[in-house]
């Protein structure tokens, strides 16, 4: 699949818009209440695992992904009342996005074992 910039750009920027609210509303759990935060950071869990699914579908199996994805997201979906899981979903969302413009601008998918 001949995919373009634009197009790709289309499909994966509501997620990063959802994702940047989300993570303010995350980080204002933590100062009010943090004990809290768990229903939030479930719901960035989810939003990450639909952006992967999404990637799936525009990239098939050269979809990108961060070093260790699975076993920090089960970091994250094990520990969501700690603010460390809430860090960890926010670099896995940060690192995913460097990779999706590393393909975009054509550089080789990294293949992780």
């Amino acid at each position: 699949m001949n995919l373009s910039q634009k197009s790709i750009d289309e499909m994966v920027s509501p997620f990063y818009e959802s994702w940047q609210e989300l993570s303010q509303d995350i980080q204002n759990c933590f100062e009010r209440e943090p004990t809290t935060c768990r229903q939030l950071i479930s719901k960035g869990c989810e939003l990450y695992v639909e952006l992967k699914h999404t990637l799936v579908i525009l990239f098939g199996e050269s979809s990108p992904s961060p070093l260790n994805e699975q076993e920090r997201l089960s970091f994250v979906q094990n520990s969501k009342s700690d603010h460390a899981a809430y860090r960890q979903l926010e670099q896995l969302f940060r690192e995913l996005k460097k990779k999706i413009a590393r393909q975009k601008i054509g550089y080789p998918v990294e293949h992780q074992e």
